[in-house]
């Protein structure tokens, strides 16, 4: 029997990998750990039937202060559900989104606006940059076709990067649900 973590994460992989280009990675991966994070705050509050019928639907409502991820974030991470690193993780992708939703430039995965911040993620294995160089021609790649084929290994490879770290992360999110915190 295949268990529910590995179906979990299946899921997410099937997801993300759905998205070739890096604006539609982040946009899922940003609404995975969205879901996410708004499941374990749900999971996290106590499940008394006052709280349940008059506390809880005041705070993650649709005017709630719980309604905004960020601040669900900042809560988690208050109460030690959340490592400093899961939370800057989330922030920095929520970060790198908003930064995309505001540029019309279509960015690849190997473009400096969007290298320079996906490199500070935590679980991110960077491939080595020589893979890749603009002096092509010190690595013996002299056409433009090789040249153009190792650009593009190279992103696949920092593209496959970023979906095994979002992975993870959710994976680790969705993983405290199962912690009971009001016995």
């Amino acid at each position: 029997m295949i268990s529910p973590e590995i179906l979990q994460e299946d899921t997410i992989l099937e997801k993300l990998n759905q998205q070739t280009e890096v604006h539609g990675l982040l946009t899922v991966a940003v609404e995975l750990i969205q879901h996410s994070v708004n499941n374990l705050i749900l999971k996290v509050f106590r499940k008394e039937r006052h709280a349940i019928k008059f506390v809880i639907p005041s705070l993650i409502g649709k005017n709630g202060p719980l309604n905004d991820t960020s601040v669900c974030l900042k809560l988690l991470y208050a109460l030690g559900i959340i490592n400093r690193e899961e939370y800057e993780d989330v922030e920095l992708l929520m970060a790198i989104l908003d930064e995309l939703d505001n540029d019309e430039k279509q960015y690849t995965f190997i473009d400096d606006e969007v290298l320079g911040p996906i490199s500070l993620l935590h679980d991110m294995i960077m491939p080595p940059s020589h893979l890749v160089s603009p002096n092509n021609q010190q690595l013996g790649i002299v056409d433009s076709l090789k040249s153009s084929m190792c650009q593009s290994r190279y992103q696949q490879m920092i593209r496959s990067s970023l979906i095994i770290a979002i992975t993870e992360l959710t994976v680790r999110i969705i993983n405290k649900e199962k912690i009971n915190y009001f016995p």
